[in-house]
């Protein structure tokens, strides 16, 4: 039993230090382009990368994703603390996946980012920008990945694609009618 225990222990640590290893380096990969961003381009100017297409766009944003509840601080903080005990909770409540470790590490770090910018700056540095699409960042990126993953993870059956020691119905496969389940 204390065995077990301690083997669950170690699993629990594991998938911390996996998830917060994924974290601190969204986060830091976030901060740095951010930084990159704010040194060498002004708020509006746009760099064509793939013209008509892709452009580096340096932009402020109060609010939460695609601008949404602009000038909301405080419940967009509120919001961010929330998502980080839900994920906090999902990573240390039961078994997980390595798609929910890594899910949360994601969701984490991008959170952490946008999280110390609206802290320090009351708004967020958003650079990316599709032509069809918002201007975002790496912290907003993670975010959406970390919860894909999630939503996958969550709608996997459990144990699939685990590999497993249980033979083929009918027989151990190897073409033998005396090998077969009586159960057939």
């Amino acid at each position: 039993m204390e065995e077990s225990l301690s083997t669950k222990r170690g699993d629990r640590a594991g998938v911390l230090l996996r998830a917060l290893a994924t974290a601190v380096l969204v986060f830091a990969v976030d901060q740095g382009l951010k930084a990159v961003v704010e040194g060498s381009m002004r708020v509006g100017e746009s760099i064509p990368l793939v013209p008509g297409f892709l452009s580096l766009t340096h932009i402020k944003n109060d609010g939460g994703a695609f601008g949404i509840l602009g000038g909301s601080q405080l419940v967009l903080l509120a919001g961010s603390a929330v998502a980080v005990g839900v994920v906090l909770w999902m990573l240390l409540s039961g078994p997980t996946s390595g798609m929910t470790t890594y899910g949360g590490g994601l969701i984490l770090g991008g959170a952490a980012g946008n999280l110390l910018d609206r802290l320090i700056a009351g708004e967020v540095t958003d650079y990316v920008h599709f032509s069809f699409w918002y201007v975002f960042n790496a912290a907003d990126a993670a975010i959406t990945v970390g919860v894909g993953l999630l939503l996958l993870s969550a709608l996997r059956p459990e144990g699939a694609g685990e590999p497993t020691n249980a033979r083929p119905v009918g027989g151990d496969g190897d073409g033998d009618p005396a090998n077969r389940s009586p159960l057939r």
